[in-house]
């Protein structure tokens, strides 16, 4: 494979990443929805409150997983890049520099910033749903 196939097959792939990160934001969005209205309703009982967690806490594992997917996918075009190199074959410097800024090796959780926003976000989640009425 040639590092030209590589860019294509990496920039397929944040296509499919960016759907995949447009339906996480709208899953969180439905998720502080149901949140709020739990919380607002009069007929809020016990099993309410627990469905809409599970409910919120599911859609923020997904994002975590779907967080996870996206930096092995940059991870893997690193690997294939890094492969090239290995086997004599010429690769640019823009190649160079995504080798060293991504690395080689699997992410097995997303990155900070991706986890303080999963964090946050069932923060608001969780405390709509639980947090005492004034």
């Amino acid at each position: 494979m040639e590092e030209f196939q590589i860019w294509q097959i990496w920039s397929s792939n944040r296509i499919a990443d960016a759907l995949m990160s447009i339906g996480s934001l709208l899953s969180i969005w439905l998720a502080m929805r149901i949140a709020a209205a739990t919380r607002n309703s009069d007929e809020t009982n016990l099993f309410s409150q627990i469905v809409s967690s599970l409910f919120g806490l599911i859609v923020l594992t997904l994002t975590w997983m779907q967080y996870t997917f996206v930096g092995n996918n940059w991870v893997a075009a690193s690997r294939f890049l890094t492969e090239i190199k290995a086997s004599g074959g010429e690769i640019s410097g823009t190649a160079e520099n995504y080798i060293a800024l991504v690395g080689t090796e699997s992410m097995g959780q997303p990155m900070p910033l991706g986890i303080g926003f999963i964090v946050i976000a069932g923060v608001i989640i969780l405390a709509q749903i639980w947090m005492p009425k004034k």
